[in-house]
């Protein structure tokens, strides 16, 4: 998959174009659906594929007294379409002229004369056009007055669930990794370089790799839990790690330190990938550092019982774990 910058980048093409509208945070399992019709029909077609996304988000643009953390930046997003087999991610500029544009538009500006696209696809809640006047009957009207299909995806159930950004948003908050899980169809994932942190972890024999929390993103609610440890030496390790502050030790910062299992080198500065895989228990304060030291240790025992029900059972929603922790390798 090739990433562009500005839809004016985008390659002269010979072949039509097919494309997928919409800020997919997350590519959640509703967000895919829609990806593999754009490159199925590509494939038919022997078009390309292509999905639209804005940077910044326009609800971060347009309502900045409103902040919200997202589940994926555009890294991330790229790294998640590019399994989906898509050949292009657009990712244009989100400016006051963007958002000012009428649907009519936005469609003639950006569908037709830069893009010049033949068939887009979008899920049935979306919104374009300034102050989002625009809806998916919009886009059907105009594809039939400029010759473009337009192919509308109903709101996805996983069992009895919607699947949305928000409900997994709340459910990551609420600590509920495994179900969010279920509905992205890969494991929720953060990365970032090891910094220095306090040193404690070292000082009660459970070293720590600390990582910066983006403020800009979404981490899983305060809480302890099992991960999978991705880009340390091309395998897949595990870890026990916080999200939270750390009370005990009355420093109540932001904080996100992993105990890495079977692991003992220096390696800050590093890039690391952290997978959560269940939620093991709530931070709590506790009345020393050696009762907080007995607490890691059953954390420790809980996740490595875990960690075989992982590797048995692919984690029980047929999803394997590869090395570095990769994304979207399941059913």
């Amino acid at each position: 998959m090739e990433l562009i910058n500005g839809a004016e980048r985008l390659p002269e093409r010979t072949r039509p174009l097919y494309l997928a509208l919409g800020n997919f945070d997350g590519v959640h399992r509703g967000h895919q659906e829609i990806i593999k019709k754009v490159v199925e029909r590509a494939r038919r077609d022997n078009g390309s594929s292509a999905a639209l996304i804005f940077d910044p988000h326009p609800l971060i643009a347009l309502r900045p007294e409103h902040p919200m953390a997202l589940l994926t930046d555009i890294a991330d997003r790229a790294e998640i379409m590019a399994e989906l087999d898509l050949d292009y991610m657009i990712v244009q500029p989100f400016s006051s002229r963007i958002s000012s544009l009428s649907p009519e538009q936005f469609v003639r500006r950006i569908l037709i004369e830069k893009l010049g696209v033949s068939g887009v696809f979008v899920g049935m809640d979306y919104s374009f056009g300034r102050q989002g006047a625009g809806s998916s009957d919009t886009l059907r009207y105009w594809g039939e007055e400029l010759g473009f299909s337009v192919e509308v995806s109903s709101m996805l159930k996983h069992g009895e669930k919607d699947v949305s950004s928000s409900i997994i948003r709340s459910l990551l908050l609420s600590g509920s990794v495994n179900r969010a899980a279920e509905l992205l169809r890969y494991y929720f994932f953060r990365q970032g370089r090891v910094i220095r942190g306090y040193g404690i972890g070292k000082k009660m024999v459970y070293p720590t790799a600390n990582i910066a929390a983006n403020p800009r993103l979404l981490w899983p609610g305060k809480g302890v839990y099992l991960t999978a440890v991705g880009k340390l030496n091309g395998g897949l390790l595990y870890g026990v790690t916080n999200v939270g502050s750390r009370p005990t030790f009355d420093h109540h910062d932001t904080a996100v330190e992993t105990h890495i299992l079977d692991f003992n080198d220096t390696i800050y500065n590093r890039e690391i990938r952290l997978c959560f895989l269940e939620k093991l228990r709530d931070t709590r304060t506790f009345d020393s550092s050696l009762e907080l030291k007995e607490q890691i240790k059953r954390d420790i025992e809980k996740s490595r019982e875990l960690i075989k029900t992982f590797r048995q059972e692919k984690n029980g929603k047929g999803q394997s774990l590869q090395a570095g922790c990769s994304v979207l390798k399941s059913h």
